[in-house]
């Protein structure tokens, strides 16, 4: 039986669902804000999210982009919003979910869709998957921190600032997403688990055909650390708890460079 994870902050819409999706012969099991939503997930481990955009305590897109954290399994993702902003739109499709669909949604649209999704076929337009040019523009930032309040707190304060936002919670599976997604900027935290932030470095400027900007981050005051970051290509060295406006002076410094 396929597990369904509904993240939707209106309970009507949600207990209907839910008794749709049971009806159809699916398990469904409904969080009702973005904190709740990646506990369940971790536990429910769901062949599919159907994931509303706005929702206390976050919003979905923030959860998609952390979804290779180890609360999310990295299953196929609908979002279901009510919002006809364009940019909004364009955002979420730069997460590659399976659809996108707009409420009020017809009912059987959606079932045909989840169908479709867990069979591994993508319900986007053409048009969608190519967004306009000022999203798709965005500069791309990987977070490689084990800490998930920090990466939460920057993810969202990223995203503010028009970034496209990826994260991931140790070494190997930042490695994975420095290839995947060939960042413009990644801020690297130096400890952490499955390796440490000196050795994904190496490797990432070793795989990645161009020069990657890395900002190391560290609450470490071990003698070096600096001199290291600056051999392995660190545009800068901050010390936790560092100022957020220097941070983000010292992205753009790097990417305008």
């Amino acid at each position: 039986m396929k597990k369904i994870l509904i993240v939707e902050d209106d309970l009507k819409i949600a207990a209907g669902l839910a008794f749709r999706l049971k009806a159809t012969g699916y398990a469904a099991l409904i969080a009702n804000d973005a904190v709740m939503a990646p506990r369940l997930a971790r536990q429910f481990k769901p062949d599919l999210i159907l994931l509303d955009i706005s929702l206390p305590g976050g919003n979905g897109l923030q959860l998609a982009a952390l979804k290779g954290s180890p609360e999310f399994t990295e299953p196929p993702i609908i979002f279901l919003t009510a919002s006809s902003d364009p940019e909004l739109l364009a955002r979420a499709m730069l997460l590659r979910p399976a659809a996108v669909l707009q409420k009020p949604y017809d009912p059987e649209k959606l079932l045909q869709t989840i169908q479709l999704a867990l069979d591994g076929v993508s319900c986007l337009p053409i048009a969608a998957v190519s967004p306009p040019a000022s999203v798709a523009s965005a500069k791309k930032v990987l977070i490689i921190e084990d800490d998930r309040k920090i990466t939460t707190a920057l993810t969202f304060r990223l995203q503010a600032e028009g970034y496209e936002v990826f994260a991931a919670g140790d070494a190997i599976a930042g490695l994975n997403s420095a290839v995947r997604n060939q960042p413009d900027l990644v801020l690297m935290d130096i400890s952490m688990p499955a390796g440490d932030g000196f050795l994904v470095a190496e490797r990432i400027q070793a795989l990645i055909p161009k020069l990657t900007p890395i900002i190391f981050i560290t609450a470490s005051k071990k003698p070096g650390l600096r001199q290291r970051a600056s051999e392995l290509g660190g545009v800068a060295f901050l010390e936790k708890p560092y100022n957020p406006e220097e941070l983000l002076g010292t992205m753009r410094e790097a990417l305008n460079n």
